[in-house]
């Protein structure tokens, strides 16, 4: 809350916010929207937040929900009801801690990500577009829902998109000028923190936090960065990391295809969460609150097909177990460390894409619909015979 207060100050007082605040590097608008806080005393703006935090996980749940249910059919009451509302929360409840715990602002973003693909699920294309702009404009990572937009010709939504995401990037701009800065607030956010990060330039920002071995980055970079520390291989960073980045956007991709003509948003925003997770330069603990829609997704899965279902706990409790950890009384402290430094909440991330394809693959197991568009061209080409 320090640092998100201190970023509105430095807009209300239009100052140019890599000089003001070296700690802030969230995209600008966000510090826009944060300039209430600057009249409230610190006790107040931390109540305030936190109380903004827990309507904003109330609000994810209930949409991860209707989303898992409604891509899973079937009739969802009495115990199967219960055993997915309790695992779904208590898998996601280490992420929703975490964010809870670092004052971040990942669960204020996560209701705009998920009404967004509700809203696609609803046919209501203008409302996702902006929604899932807000996030991005907020967040960046949710930009990769505007290629999976053109993929699927929503290009209404498509367009709100990118409208959305100018008109909120640069509503700073459109009340303040930060003094003495080349570029307004977006533009030099931009050239400064944004691009570096996705090129890979350490050299041109002042903020490389994601260019070393960190343990705290669990992305496909921080990943690679870890495994490779200190070995021969380090100097051929870049090519390893460009390969796996290569290989994983190939792979998600093809699960894009086999998805085509089925009703099957709610998984496909799954894959798109976990995508926007591995490829971000840097992803922290508390980002990864965005597994909630995957998790949810999975657990009704499980749920509902014997057949996979053994898959489907193998996947989950792997996940679980990766993700949170093994208590300290239970293994060795050494252990914990060896799992940490090798990114263990990421391969957690990561071994979920094993039960989302099978879904993908074999659709007809879970009752999943065929897309309604699939089936109108499917009526029109068929010929008429007297």
């Amino acid at each position: 809350m320090l640092i998100y207060r201190h970023a509105a100050e430095c807009v209300w007082t239009q100052q140019i916010l890599q000089v003001c605040d070296l700690s802030f590097t969230y995209p600008p608008a966000f510090a826009f929207v944060m300039l209430p806080f600057v009249a409230l005393p610190m006790w107040l703006a931390v109540l305030v937040w936190y109380l903004i935090t827990l309507s904003c996980t109330a609000l994810s749940l209930v949409l991860c929900k209707r989303l898992a249910l409604k891509v899973i059919p079937g009739i969802w009451e009495g115990k199967d009801l219960l055993w997915f509302e309790v695992l779904s929360f208590l898998i996601s409840l280490k992420f929703i801690l975490a964010v809870y715990e670092d004052q971040a602002y990942d669960l204020f973003v996560l209701p705009f990500t998920l009404y967004g693909i509700w809203a696609l699920v609803k046919r209501r294309d203008l409302a996702a577009g902006a929604s899932l702009a807000v996030a991005a404009a907020l967040k960046v990572t949710p930009l990769i829902f505007l290629p999976y937009l053109l993929f699927k010709r929503r290009f209404a939504a498509a367009g709100i998109f990118a409208i959305t995401l100018m008109a909120v990037s640069f509503l700073p701009d459109i009340f303040f000028t930060p003094q003495g800065g080349a570029h307004g607030y977006f533009i030099t956010w931009v050239h400064e923190v944004a691009a570096p990060g996705v090129f890979e330039n350490a050299a041109a920002t002042k903020y490389a936090f994601w260019d070393t071995a960190n343990p705290y980055n669990l992305s496909l970079r921080g990943m690679i960065a870890l495994g490779i520390d200190q070995t021969t291989s380090q100097q051929h960073f870049m090519v390893i990391l460009r390969s796996v980045q290569i290989i994983f956007i190939v792979a998600i991709g093809s699960l894009f295809l086999m998805a085509l003509g089925w009703e099957m948003i709610a998984i496909e925003g799954s894959l798109l969460i976990i995508a926007m997770l591995m490829l971000s330069p840097m992803s922290g603990r508390g980002h990864f609150v965005q597994l909630m829609l995957p998790y949810c997704v999975l657990v009704a899965a499980c749920i509902r097909d014997l057949q996979t279902r053994w898959l489907g706990i193998a996947v989950l409790g792997l996940s679980f177990v990766l993700c949170t950890g093994i208590p300290r009384d239970i293994v060795p402290r050494a252990f914990t460390e060896f799992m940490r430094m090798h990114s263990d909440i990421g391969w957690g991330t990561l071994v979920l894409t094993v039960y989302l394809a099978t879904i993908v693959r074999y659709p007809h197991r879970w009752g999943i619909a065929r897309s309604q568009t699939n089936a109108l061209e499917t009526i029109e080409n068929t010929p008429v015979t007297a």
